[in-house]
């Protein structure tokens, strides 16, 4: 996007969290160069040592009951404490302080690139003040933690304790709607664009835990039984559907339509899933997730999940989620906005067409929407 361009819903949707360190990258976020974080620290101490310089100056002056001297010091005292509250309520709110501002350099929450909020900006500045019972070293290590963070992002100690990343602008501003959704525009044609793998290279699917089949029907949803598994139809308590299952854990019907002749080797098995508004689902089979889900000509399918997207990220026929004895695969359907799988704080993107393996614990990523993998 370019020139003055109106941000719709979907431009102005935050990215879906957690954020973990791979997707940071995903997007082009760069932590902020060492340097320019200490020039930054070096430009917000210089106003806060002009208003303590009276007590260093003349302390004798001070404590003879010197009027002048006293009423210069109280002076810089209640400067001192209203630039101090102006820098934390900015650094929380913007993540930005007057030297993070010149810098071009910002604080962002770790998880969710929003703003830390104004007490784990004092969370941080306390830690800060605190290094200074050793005196010069102690400030000085605390500084230099940066450079030991194993993920390579630049955080210190006192910012893994506030959930703090700081982030160097020039590269991307998650403040800037435009240029964020721009960043996540080219994460998503980087994806699009991966290399195909044979099919046959694909990594086997995962064996299903023996409690993989979950006879209960979806949590919070007292009164409605499992989900329509005719094929075409949608799963969500709104649709029309067939007769009524007699009871919640009752096992959900076949889908005998477009069932295949030969015996199925691998039958299909159950599992829960959470969508990220909360709702809870009850799958079986080879199930269908978009925003208008609709199955290819003779495929055979037992759910068809629509999910609401406001913001339209969701394509119609966006993903596959596979169940099976064998284990559980999720498949991109050339969707416009990529699949991706969630796991251990890692995102593994999925290449269109190529099944993924996704354990109990995952989360898969569609759009801007997630879909939590429940254990059974």
């Amino acid at each position: 996007m370019s020139g003055w361009a109106i941000i719709d819903a979907r431009e102005a949707a935050p990215e879906p969290t957690p954020v973990s360190a791979a997707r940071a990258a995903q997007l082009g976020l760069r932590p902020a160069p060492t340097g320019r974080r200490m020039a930054a620290a070096l430009v917000d101490a210089l106003p806060a040592l002009v208003f303590s310089a009276p007590v260093a100056i003349a302390p004798r002056d001070i404590l003879d009951g010197e009027l002048l001297w006293i009423l210069i010091a109280a002076i810089g005292a209640l400067l001192l404490v209203v630039y101090g509250l102006v820098q934390l309520g900015s650094h929380g709110r913007r993540g930005q302080t007057f030297g993070k501002q010149l810098l071009r350099i910002r604080t962002v929450r770790a998880d969710t690139l929003r703003a830390i909020g104004f007490w784990r900006a004092v969370e941080k500045a306390a830690l800060v003040a605190a290094s200074g019972v050793v005196p010069v070293v102690g400030t000085v290590v605390l500084l230099l933690s940066p450079l030991w963070d194993r993920e390579k992002r630049g955080r210190g100690w006192h910012d893994r304790a506030a959930r703090a990343w700081l982030i160097d602008l020039r590269a991307v501003d998650p403040f800037d709607a435009v240029a964020f959704e721009a960043a996540r525009g080219r994460a998503r044609a980087r994806v699009t664009a991966a290399p195909s793998t044979p099919a046959s290279s694909a990594p086997p699917a995962p064996a299903a835990p023996a409690g993989a089949a979950v006879e209960a029907a979806p949590a919070g949803r007292a009164g409605q039984g499992l989900i329509d598994s005719v094929p075409g139809r949608a799963a969500h308590p709104g649709a029309p559907s067939g007769p009524a299952p007699s009871s919640p854990a009752r096992a959900a019907p076949s889908a005998p339509v477009l069932a295949p002749e030969a015996p199925d080797p691998f039958p299909p098995a159950r599992i829960r899933v959470r969508l990220d508004t909360g709702e809870e689902y009850l799958l079986a089979g080879r199930c269908l997730i978009g925003r208008l889900p609709v199955a290819e000509p003779g495929e055979a399918v037992a759910y068809a999940l629509p999910v609401q997207d406001g913001a339209r990220s969701v394509s119609k026929t966006h993903f596959v989620l596979d169940v099976r004895t064998a284990g559980m695969t999720v498949t991109d359907r050339r969707s416009g906005n990529g699949t991706s799988v969630i796991r251990s704080g890692v995102e593994h993107p999925a290449v269109a067409d190529i099944p993924f393996p996704v354990y109990p614990g995952d989360r898969i990523r569609f759009g801007d929407r997630t879909m939590e993998v429940l254990h059974g």
